[in-house]
């Protein structure tokens, strides 16, 4: 395994992606609102709310990366692991299988910030 020194990047390179994600991550809550708000009362987490808390998860996560590297990088460092950890659980060793698979989750979330980001720079 590869161990890689990453330094931050500097501000003026990173601020335009940190201020797209920190727009995501308004937008997202927003949606969790909404979502709470047509409920209407405390319910145990329903898959919509999942999925949002968890694009929030990853959105944020991916401020903390573009400080260090450029987001395209940090989405493909991401997506890659991710790749990996399917390629594991695919592996047939009799252990039983969630029905909802997170990993194809964060897949899509990550081709959304990456393709949003995308069409902010075009």
């Amino acid at each position: 395994m590869e161990i890689r020194e990453y330094h931050l990047r500097p501000e003026t390179e990173s601020l335009p992606e940190q201020i797209y994600l920190r727009e995501r991550v308004i937008q997202i809550e927003k949606n969790l609102g909404k979502v709470a708000a047509r409920l209407g009362e405390p319910v145990t987490l329903s898959q919509p709310l999942d999925a949002l808390d968890r694009a929030r998860e990853l959105t944020n996560d991916m401020m903390k990366q573009v400080r260090v590297r450029p987001l395209e990088e940090a989405v493909s460092s991401q997506k890659a692991w991710l790749d990996r950890a399917q390629v594991h659980l695919d592996a047939s060793n009799g252990e039983p299988k969630m029905n909802m698979n997170k990993i194809d989750l964060d897949q899509r979330l990550l081709d959304e910030i990456l393709a949003g980001w995308q069409a902010t720079r075009n």
